[in-house]
C-alpha cells in the first residue's frame, strides 16, 4: 500500500478533452471526454448516468440523486457533492480533489481504484460496499458510514475518523496508523487485517472491557 502521496492519483486523462460552454445533464446520458467547469447540477434527478475519461471542476452536484450512476476514469476538482444519493455506484480510476461531500451517500456500490484528496466527507455512508485500493489522503471523515462494508487494500492517510461506523467490517490490508481513531464504532471481529500505530492502541483499549490506567 501507499505509504505516502506519490502516485496517489487513479485517473489518466486524455491528452485532449473536448471543453463544452453550454451542458445539460439528461437521464440515461451517456458522457466521454467531456471537460465540464463551472456547472450547476445541483438537485438534479436521474435514473442512470455515466461519465467516461471526463473532467468536472468546480461544479455543483449538491444533492443529486441517481438510481445508477457509473464513472470510468474520471475526475472531480472542487466539485460539491454534499448530500448526493448514488444507490448503485460503479467507480473505477476514479479522483475526487478538494471535494465537498458532506452527507455524500453510495451504500452498495462498487468502487475500485479511488482518491478522495483533500475532501469533507463528514456523514458520508458507503455502508454494504465493496471497496479496493482506496486513498483517503488529508480527508475529513468524522462519523462516515463503512458499516458492513468490505474493504480490501484501503488507506488512510492523516485522515479524521473521529466516530466513524465501521462496525462488521471485512478489512483485507487497511492502513489507519496517521489517521485519528478516536470514538470509531468497531467490533474486535473487524479489526482483523488493519494496520494501526502504538499509539493508537489506547482508543481502541475500550474493546477490551478494561480499564487501564
Amino acid at each position: 500500500m501507499l505509504s505516502d502521496i506519490k502516485n496517489i492519483y487513479f485517473s489518466k486523462m486524455p491528452k485532449t478533452l473536448d471543453k463544452v460552454l453550454d451542458f445539460t445533464l439528461a437521464d440515461e446520458g451517456e458522457y466521454e471526454n467531456l471537460e465540464l467547469n463551472k456547472f450547476d447540477f445541483n438537485n438534479t434527478s436521474l435514473n442512470i448516468l455515466e461519465f467516461k475519461d471526463c473532467c468536472l471542476k468546480n461544479c455543483n452536484l449538491s444533492q443529486l440523486k441517481v438510481s445508477k450512476l457509473s464513472l470510468i476514469n474520471v475526475k472531480f476538482e472542487n466539485c460539491d457533492l454534499a448530500n448526493s444519493e448514488i444507490k448503485e455506484l460503479y467507480a473505477k480510476n476514479v479522483d475526487f480533489e478538494k471535494c465537498r461531500m458532506t452527507g455524500f451517500i453510495a451504500s452498495e456500490s462498487i468502487l475500485a481504484e479511488i482518491s478522495f484528496i483533500n475532501c469533507q466527507l463528514k456523514f458520508s455512508q458507503f455502508r454494504f460496499s465493496k471497496l479496493k485500493y482506496i486513498t483517503f489522503h488529508n480527508c475529513l471523515l468524522n462519523e462516515a458510514d463503512f458499516y458492513s462494508a468490505q474493504m480490501s487494500k484501503i488507506n488512510f492517510l492523516s485522515c479524521d475518523l473521529t466516530k466513524a461506523e465501521m462496525s462488521k467490517t471485512l478489512h483485507f490490508g487497511t492502513e489507519m496508523q496517521t489517521s485519528n481513531i478516536i470514538g470509531m464504532s468497531i467490533g474486535i471481529e473487524s479489526l482483523r487485517g488493519i494496520t494501526i500505530s502504538q499509539a493508537q492502541v489506547m482508543d481502541l483499549a475500550w474493546l477490551l472491557g478494561v480499564n487501564i490506567i
